[in-house]
C-alpha cells in the first residue's frame, strides 16, 4: 500500500472514531441528568464512548499494519513514550493521592486523554508526524 493510501485512510479512521467519541461523550454528559442514575438506559449511554475509543485504537492498530518499517518504528516509539508518560503520572499522582486526603481523586478516565496527547505530541515534536 501507498504510504499517501495509508495516510488517508488513517485520518479518516481517526477522524471519524474522535468526533463520534466526541460526540457520544458530550451526548451522554448532556443525557445524564436526564435519566435516573444507574438505569439500564443510562449504563449503555455511558458505554457508547468506549467503543469510539477502540475505534481509535483499531485505526492506530491499521495504520501501524499498513504503514511501512519506519513509520512503523517511530509510531511505535512515539506510543511508548505516551505510555511512560502516563504510567509515571498515574503512579506518582496515585501516591500523592494515597498519602493526602485533602487533594483531589483524578478519575480513571482521564487516562486515555492523557496518553493520546502524550503520543501525539511526541509524533508530531520528535518525528515530525502529525498522527
Amino acid at each position: 500500500m501507498k504510504p499517501k493510501d495509508a495516510n488517508k485512510r488513517y485520518f479518516s479512521r481517526m477522524l471519524g472514531a474522535s468526533l463520534g467519541y466526541i460526540g457520544s461523550v458530550f451526548g451522554a454528559t448532556f443525557l445524564h441528568n436526564k435519566l435516573i442514575d444507574g438505569s439500564v438506559l443510562g449504563i449503555f449511554l455511558s458505554l457508547v464512548p468506549g467503543i469510539f475509543i477502540c475505534l481509535m485504537l483499531l485505526a492506530v492498530w491499521r495504520y501501524l499494519n499498513e504503514a511501512d518499517e519506519v513509520v512503523r518504528y517511530d509510531l511505535t516509539q512515539a506510543m511508548m513514550m505516551g505510555l511512560f508518560a502516563l504510567l509515571a503520572l498515574s503512579g506518582g499522582w496515585g501516591l500523592v493521592e494515597l498519602y493526602n486526603d485533602s487533594l483531589p481523586r483524578v478519575p480513571i478516565f482521564f487516562a486515555f486523554p492523557v496518553f493520546f496527547l502524550t503520543f501525539g505530541a511526541v509524533s508530531a515534536l520528535k518525528y515530525r508526524r502529525c498522527v
